[in-house]
C-alpha cells in the first residue's frame, strides 16, 4: 500500500486554479479547510538554535555555531533532494570527510532534461518518474517527466520529509544548506518539465510563456510561488544550517527584479514571527557587477564564475557576504582552474566558494564518477580546496580585510597578487600565475615569520623569520608552478585578553565613533609602525570649536579592565591656561532617573603645561538628587610637567566601582603614578566609555583665548583588555 504523502496548501492564503473537469480528490486528501503545518516523523534541529548569520564584528563573514565561518565546498549539481534516486547520505558523508561545509540544493520547481548543458548523468535531471517536488501528484496521468500530473493545491509530505532529512543530516555533519527556491527556465525544454507549467498540473495554472513565469503579471502562478516559499521557510524554521537564495541566475529567462524583491519580502514576512531569521541570498550576476541598490532583506550577494574576483572590490563597501556560488566552463581541465578561482576569490575577501562538482552522480554519490560535463571536481581538487580552507581558517580572518596596496610585485604578464591583511599582525597573500620574480610587502616594524605554502600539497616550501624596521620587505619565492600562497605572521609575545585594539596602521578610524571634528590618520610620527591618529583643533576655523575626539569601547561597572595608549605633544605645544582634556572616560547618565550630562568620570589633561588626572565617583542613583549636580567625591592628581617631542606611554588598571572595592592604578612611562583604592565610578545603568583626542574649554565663543587658539597632538597604540589581560598586554610598543 502506498503511504499517504500529501498535505493541503495553507487555506485562505493561496488562491489557485481548479482540478481538471471531473477530477475527484483522492480519499486520503485532507479537507481544504484544514492546514497541516507540522510534518510528522521528522527530526529537526534543536529548538531555538540561532541560524548561520553575518558575523557581528565583520559582516563580510559568517557566524555559525559560535565560530567565525567561511563556506568552501565542491558540491553536486543541486539535485540531491529533488532526485529521488540520489543517495544523499553517502554524498554528505563524502563532503564531511573532505572538510567541506556547504551544499546547494534546488527546491523542486525546476529540473532539467537529460543532456542539458552537455552534462552527462546530471543530478538535476531525474530519470522518468524520479522527480520529487513540493507538490503532490494527482490521479491524472500526463506529467512530461513521467507519472501523474501535479496538484498545486496539495503538498507532498514525502518531499518535505526528504528535504528535512537532508538538512538534518547535513547539520549533523556541520554542513550548511543553501536552499535555492527558484531557477529560470533557460529553454522551453526546462519549462516543459516544471510542475508550474499548466501542461503538468491539474489546476490550469501556468499557461504563459516561460519568460513570464517569474514576473508579477500572473497572480495565480504568483500565489503558488508565494505559498511554496512560506511552506519551505516554515518547514525549515528551526534549522540553524540553512539560508535561502531567491533564484538561481535570475539574469536569464525573463526574471524581473520586482519579482525577486517580492519573493525576498515573502520570505521576510513568513519569518517575521520566528525567534530567529535566516539569511537571504541573491544571485547578482555571472562574473561581476557593481550593485547599485541592494535589497535590504538580502545579506549574501552571490556571483557565478567570478574570476578574476573584481566583484569583491566593487561591492565590498556594502558590508555583506560575497560568494562565488558556481564554477564551470573552464575547458577540459578538471582541477587547476577551479583551484585558482577559489584561492583568488577567498583571498580577495569573499566568504563563499562553491565549486560545481560533476563527479557526484546517481550511483556515484561518493564522487567517483568520471566527469563528462563542462566543469571540474573530484578527489584531487577536494584535497587542494581543503588546503585553501586550512589556510584561511588558520588566520583570525574576522579581523582581516583585503588590501593589495601593501604589495608590489615584479612578475611576468598576467601574474597577479592579492592580500587579505590585519595590518602589522597577519597577511594572507596569494599569487596567481607563473613568473613571480619579486614580491615586496609593506610591513610595520617588528618580528615576523613568513611561510610560502604550496597550494597543491599544503607543504611549506620556504620559511623566513626576520626582524623588520618597517616599510617594504622583499621576499623571494621558492620555485613553484601556476600559483603559490604566502602566510606572514607577527611573532613575539602574544597579547592576552584584548577587547579592543587600534594602532591606526589601516589608515582609518575603524572601530571608533567621531565626536565633534574628525581626527585624521597621519604618516610620520608614530609610537609603533608608520601611522598615528592626528588631532587638530582650530578655535576660529573648525566646525566645532572645542572638540576633536573619537569615542570607542565601553566598560561595565563591577568589571576589571586594562587600558594602554601613547600621546605625542609636538615641540611647539605651548602651555595654555584654558583646560584641555586629551583622554577621558565618560559616563552615560540615567536620564529616566532625572540625571543630565556630567563631567567625565576620569580625565587626563595637559592644562598649564602639566599632566593632570581627575577621578570622580558617586554612589547615588541620581547625581542630581539634591536639585543640582553633586558628586560623592573628586580626586585631582598633578602628574608633573609634560615632555614635548616624545611619546608618553600610559597604562591604566581599573576595577570600575562606586563602592569601596574599586581600584585605579595609572603608570606613566612605566612608573606607577596613581594607586587609588575605593570608589571611582558613577552608579549608572551603563558603564563608562573611552574617548581620546582633544576637548578644550573653548565652547564659549566670548571667552578669550590664552596664548593659543590652535592645538595639534597625536595618539597611538590604544588597547583595552579585560580581567585576563595585564600590563604587558596593553602597554604601547611592546
Amino acid at each position: 500500500m502506498r503511504r499517504n504523502t500529501e498535505q493541503t496548501v495553507e487555506p485562505g492564503r493561496h488562491t489557485l486554479g481548479r482540478r481538471a473537469p471531473g477530477e475527484r480528490a483522492p480519499r486520503h486528501e485532507a479537507p481544504t479547510t484544514i492546514a497541516i503545518v507540522v510534518i510528522l516523523g521528522i527530526t529537526v534541529a534543536a529548538q531555538g538554535a540561532a541560524p548561520i548569520a553575518l558575523h557581528p564584528e565583520n559582516p563580510h563573514y559568517f557566524l555559525w555555531r559560535g565560530q567565525p565561518t567561511v563556506l568552501i565546498t565542491s558540491a553536486e549539481h543541486y539535485g540531491a533532494v529533488l532526485n529521488r534516486a540520489f543517495d544523499f547520505t553517502k554524498y554528505l558523508d563524502t563532503l564531511q570527510a573532505n572538510g567541506f561545509n556547504l551544499t546547494r540544493t534546488f527546491g523542486g520547481a525546476y529540473c532539467e532534461p537529460p543532456g542539458a548543458f552537455k552534462i552527462a548523468n546530471n543530478t538535476l535531471a531525474p530519470a522518468r518518474g524520479h522527480l520529487i517536488c513540493p507538490w503532490a501528484r494527482s490521479n491524472t496521468p500526463g506529467y512530461a517527466g513521467g507519472g501523474n500530473k501535479f496538484d498545486l493545491t496539495r503538498w507532498d509530505r514525502a518531499y518535505f520529509e526528504r528535504l528535512t532529512e537532508f538538512v538534518t543530516q547535513a547539520g549533523q555533519r556541520d554542513i550548511v544548506v543553501e536552499v535555492v527556491l527558484f531557477c529560470p527556465f533557460y529553454k522551453d525544454s526546462m519549462w516543459e518539465l516544471s510542475p508550474m507549467n499548466a501542461a503538468n498540473n491539474i489546476n490550469g495554472i501556468g499557461t504563459m510563456e516561460r519568460t513570464e513565469a517569474y514576473t508579477l503579471k500572473h497572480r495565480d502562478l504568483l500565489a503558488v510561488q508565494e505559498a511554496m516559499v512560506r511552506k519551505m521557510v516554515t518547514t525549515l524554521r528551526d534549522f540553524d544550517n540553512v539560508y535561502y537564495e531567491i533564484c538561481n541566475e535570475p539574469y536569464f529567462g525573463g526574471v524581473t527584479m520586482a519579482w525577486q524583491n517580492h519573493i525576498a519580502e515573502t520570505i521576510a514576512r513568513a519569518e517575521s514571527r520566528f525567534e530567529h531569521k535566516h539569511l537571504i541570498a541573491q544571485n547578482i550576476a555571472n562574473k561581476a557587477k557593481k550593485i547599485e541598490k541592494p535589497n535590504p532583506h538580502v545579506s549574501i550577494f552571490n556571483f557565478h564564475y567570478a574570476k578574476p574576483p573584481t566583484t569583491v572590490a566593487e561591492n565590498y563597501h556594502w558590508d555583506r557576504v560575497l560568494g562565488d556560488d558556481e564554477t564551470g566552463f573552464a575547458g577540459d581541465e578538471r582541477v587547476r582552474p577551479y583551484r585558482l578561482e577559489g584561492w583568488d576569490f577567498i583571498i580577495a575577501g569573499g566568504a563563499v566558494y562553491n565549486n560545481l562538482d560533476y563527479s557526484f552522480t546517481v550511483g556515484h554519490e561518493d564522487g567517483s564518477a568520471v566527469i563528462d560535463a563542462p566543469g571540474g571536481g573530484g578527489p584531487e581538487l577536494w584535497k587542494q580546496l581543503r588546503i585553501l580552507e586550512d589556510f584561511i581558517t588558520g588566520f583570525d580572518f574576522i579581523h582581516m580585510k583585503p588590501d593589495n596596496t601593501v604589495l608590489k610585485i615584479t612578475a611576468s604578464e598576467g601574474t597577479t597578487a592579492r592580500a587579505l591583511i590585519q595590518r602589522g599582525k597577519a597577511y594572507a597573500i596569494y599569487v596567481n600565475g607563473n613568473g613571480l620574480a619579486r614580491l615586496s610587502v609593506d610591513l610595520p616594524g617588528g618580528p615576523y615569520k613568513a611561510e610560502w605554502v604550496n597550494t597543491k600539497t599544503g607543504k611549506i616550501d620556504r620559511t623566513d623569520t626576520f626582524n623588520h624596521d618597517g616599510g617594504p620587505r622583499d621576499l623571494a619565492p621558492p620555485a613553484y608552478e601556476d600559483d603559490i600562497a604566502l602566510r606572514i605572521l607577527r611573532t613575539g609575545k602574544k597579547r592576552r585578553g584584548l577587547l579592543f585594539e587600534s594602532d591606526f596602521e589601516g589608515g582609518d578610524l575603524e572601530g571608533w565613533k567621531v565626536s565633534g571634528n574628525a581626527p585624521t590618520i597621519a604618516s610620520g610620527p608614530a609610537r609603533a609602525g608608520k601611522r598615528a591618529m592626528k588631532t587638530s583643533l582650530d578655535r576660529h576655523h573648525d566646525r566645532v570649536a572645542y572638540r576633536t575626539e573619537v569615542s570607542g569601547p565601553k566598560a561595565k561597572i563591577g568589571k576589571e579592565y586594562w587600558y594602554g595608549f601613547s600621546i605625542l605633544l609636538p615641540e611647539d605645544y605651548r602651555p595654555d591656561g584654558i583646560w584641555e582634556i586629551v583622554a577621558q572616560w565618560h559616563g552615560v547618565p540615567d536620564f529616566d532617573a532625572g540625571e543630565n550630562w556630567r563631567n567625565p568620570i576620569m580625565a587626563l589633561s595637559t592644562t598649564k603645561g602639566k599632566w593632570g588626572w581627575v577621578s570622580r565617583w558617586d554612589a547615588k542613583r541620581n547625581t542630581f538628587a539634591s536639585g543640582k549636580r553633586q558628586y560623592g567625591g573628586t580626586q585631582h592628581y598633578d602628574l608633573g610637567p609634560y615632555s614635548k617631542g616624545v611619546w608618553t606611554d600610559w597604562v591604566i588598571h581599573i576595577l570600575w566601582s562606586y563602592e569601596s572595592n574599586g581600584l585605579l592604578q595609572v603608570w606613566k612611562d612605566g612608573d606607577l603614578v596613581i594607586d587609588q583604592k575605593g570608589p571611582n565610578a558613577f552608579n549608572d545603568e551603563h558603564g563608562p566609555f573611552f574617548k581620546m583626542g582633544l576637548y578644550k574649554g573653548w565652547r564659549d565663543p566670548n571667552r578669550p583665548s590664552d596664548p593659543v587658539s590652535k592645538r595639534l597632538l597625536y595618539h597611538d597604540e590604544f588597547r583595552m583588555g579585560g580581567d585576563e589581560a595585564g600590563y604587558d598586554d596593553v602597554a604601547p610598543g611592546r
